[in-house]
């Protein structure tokens, strides 16, 4: 029984993905109704400067490590690399109908779309309604560097390498509809909100089930219920009293050796096995340069903590220094994570031994 099925029993199941086509066959016509409906009200409403609404493609990392491109809906003119900072300027960039699409979620229909007319041709799945979302490149960077810095308890980080590159990206997360992901402030470069990500996608994976997979989809629809309503409101105030500019925020350029060359070589050690550089893989030596700036960085950070009964070793980085495999000696293979344990609904407490600010590339990290 299809019920019975947990972890990554389900998530390989066939009964999975017929589950997730019957409903795709039943939503498809209504979402394209609905995009038909929402371009209308687009082209009545919308100003000189509104969003075409048409469908953009959009470059994500999916399963071993390939890119591909998402479908979604343009809601929002200007550069996608700037983010929004005022309600101002975000009424600016869009329209009446493109603030609605996003308000329920609209713009990712065409991912659903597409996804279903691949199934229809007989194609493997590409995406599914619940599990982790897929990333793009400058993501998944910003997500190493949290690692790096120590934001991440490496176990967990590790695991999540791992079906970031095996399992299909999906059109849901329980840490979206669960896990208050839309609460924090400043997205996924909030600290908590990248935590939160691991957590919840890890635990996932191993508590994987239909029962699952439904509350999470009605739980969605009663968040888009909610966001609906907020909408609504919000439209209405601002029609009386429309927000005004912000004064313009500098960026502060970021000073740390932390640069991207560092985080990527460091990371590389998290990645699965096939996955990983050679130089990772210990089938060559990193150059004087590389090796040089990694070993600065490990020596500013601060002693490792230690458990009481085995002293964990400094890091002095892949240039054959203790905590990581030199060119010599090759790091062990990655293995699936487990799915015996059946985490709680919430996101599993952080390990006792993980501290804020102290970097976990110390003996666990080898």
């Amino acid at each position: 029984m299809s019920r019975d099925l947990v972890g990554t029993a389900w998530l390989d199941s066939d009964e999975r993905t017929r589950w997730e086509t019957r409903i795709m066959r039943r939503r498809v016509p209504l979402y394209r109704l609905g995009i038909a409906a929402l371009r209308a009200l687009n082209t009545l409403t919308g100003g000189p400067n509104r969003p075409s609404l048409k469908v953009t493609q959009w470059e994500r990392v999916g399963p071993i490590g390939e890119t591909f491109v998402m479908d979604k809906l343009e809601t929002m003119t200007g550069r996608t690399d700037h983010p929004v900072t005022s309600r101002a300027e975000l009424r600016a960039r869009t329209s009446l109908a493109s603030r609605l699409a996003r308000a329920i979620s609209a713009d990712e229909w065409p991912q659903i779309i597409t996804e279903y007319e691949r199934r229809r041709r007989g194609e493997r799945p590409q995406y599914r309604y619940v599990g982790h979302r897929p990333l793009n490149a400058e993501s998944h960077a910003l997500m190493d560097e949290a690692w790096v810095r120590g934001e991440l308890p490496t176990d967990q980080f590790r695991a999540w390498n791992v079906l970031k590159f095996e399992d299909e990206g999906a059109f849901y997360s329980e840490f979206f509809t669960d896990g208050g992901a839309r609460g924090y402030p400043g997205g996924e470069t909030n600290a908590g909100f990248r935590l939160g990500r691991i957590m919840f996608d890890v635990s996932w994976r191993e508590k994987a089930s239909l029962s699952g997979e439904q509350h999470v989809l009605r739980r969605s629809r009663v968040l888009r219920a909610k966001e609906l309503v907020k909408f609504f409101r919000t439209e209405l105030k601002e029609a009386i009293h429309p927000p005004t500019p912000s004064p313009m925020q500098t960026t502060a350029v970021r000073e740390h050796p932390y640069t991207p060359p560092v985080v990527a070589a460091i990371s590389d050690f998290t990645k699965p096995e096939p996955l990983r550089s050679p130089t990772a893989r210990g089938e060559t030596t990193p150059d004087r340069k590389q090796a040089s700036a990694i070993d600065a960085v490990a020596k500013a950070l601060p002693p490792p903590v230690t458990d009481g009964s085995a002293r964990a070793r400094p890091v002095s980085g892949p240039a054959g220094g203790e905590g990581r495999p030199g060119a010599g000696e090759p790091p062990p293979a990655q293995p699936r994570p487990p799915h015996a344990a059946q985490p709680p609904a919430r996101p599993p407490a952080v390990p006792a031994t993980f501290r804020p600010g102290r970097s976990p590339r110390d003996g666990r990290s080898r």
